[in-house]
């Protein structure tokens, strides 16, 4: 069974080579690589088709403008491979990682998707500030969120091309983030089975910076509301935002109160201007379940439901 890691990146080069050398430090190898560059002007272009070109691994490149979604989904259209790794370049994988993230698919023919653990890395002041709010891996987000369902992050997941092709692959039309959390609600709605992997260990950096950091959570929080995500999450937000004493509830009190006004305020501000000013769904999507469905996620739903009658 043939299995791909694809991959998109844009101005990264920065940690291009960081990101490629983790790689090819892989104990298990693709059968290829496949890498989209969204349009970057850094260098990042030319230093990644001099590292291809050194690879012992088959690799295709392909640079276009694109948003992420549309990167991913190129990618996957240049491979033929039935099982699909995806990470991100400024994340970096552990040498067990692809074994890890896609060993479950080879060894049970019932699982569709496999997620593993994210962390996020104390490499500067601020994300050692940060550490003082925010959990350091995603597992530890969801169990504080009370998130029982899998939803792995895009930077570190696996998953049958039959299933990607099921809901339409990612979602194109969201303009800036939640691709790949709106990807994951279609692959629940329409009962592809998850797994969590906490061995398949991959590590990132959330921000170098209060500002850089803030810009993360608008784009995040404007892509959620643009998929109609998350309402009631940014709702509490928006009510510290608009009523600023309800941050003495939280167990910090009254410690660093204009930093996580600053991190409410920001998901505030996405999500409205993500809610009114984004992106609608295209024509033929709808809501199901409470989940924005693809034309081809519904079709697939249809389907399966028509043959357990």
């Amino acid at each position: 069974m043939k299995r791909a890691l694809i991959a998109t990146l844009f101005n990264e080069a920065d940690n291009v080579s960081r990101w490629w050398d983790c790689l090819m430090r892989q104990t298990v190898w693709p059968d290829e690589i496949v890498i989209v560059d969204g349009g970057s002007t850094d260098g990042t272009w030319e230093a990644l088709q001099e590292l291809a070109r050194q690879s012992p691994i088959p690799v295709k490149l392909e640079q276009r403008r694109c948003n992420i979604a549309a990167g991913r989904n190129q990618a996957i259209r240049l491979t033929d491979a039935d099982i699909i790794a995806a990470t991100d370049a400024g994340s970096f994988p552990e040498p067990e990682w692809f074994h890890e993230i896609i060993r479950p698919l080879l060894e049970d023919d019932s699982v569709d998707c496999v997620g593993g653990l994210n962390v996020s890395d104390q490499e500067n002041a601020f994300s050692n500030y940060l550490a003082l709010f925010e959990p350091r891996t995603d597992l530890e987000a969801a169990i504080a969120a009370g998130n029982t369902e899998v939803h792995p992050s895009s930077r570190n997941i696996a998953f049958r091309r039959a299933a990607w092709a099921a809901v339409g692959g990612y979602p194109e039309w969201l303009t800036l983030a939640a691709e790949d959390t709106l990807f994951n609600c279609e692959l629940h709605v329409v009962g592809k089975k998850f797994l969590l992997n906490k061995k398949a260990v991959v590590h990132w950096s959330v921000r170098d910076s209060a500002e850089a950091y803030l810009k993360l959570l608008y784009r995040n929080a404007y892509g959620s509301a643009e998929a109609r995500l998350d309402a009631s999450y940014f709702l509490r937000k928006s009510l510290i935002t608009f009523f600023p004493p309800l941050l003495l509830l939280s167990r910090h009190r009254f410690r660093h109160l204009k930093f996580r006004y600053g991190k409410n305020a920001a998901s505030t501000r996405g999500w409205l201007a993500g809610y009114f000013k984004g992106n609608k769904p295209p024509i033929g999507w709808k809501r199901v379940d409470g989940v924005l469905l693809s034309p081809e996620a519904q079709s697939y739903l249809a389907n399966n439901r028509h043959r357990h009658e």
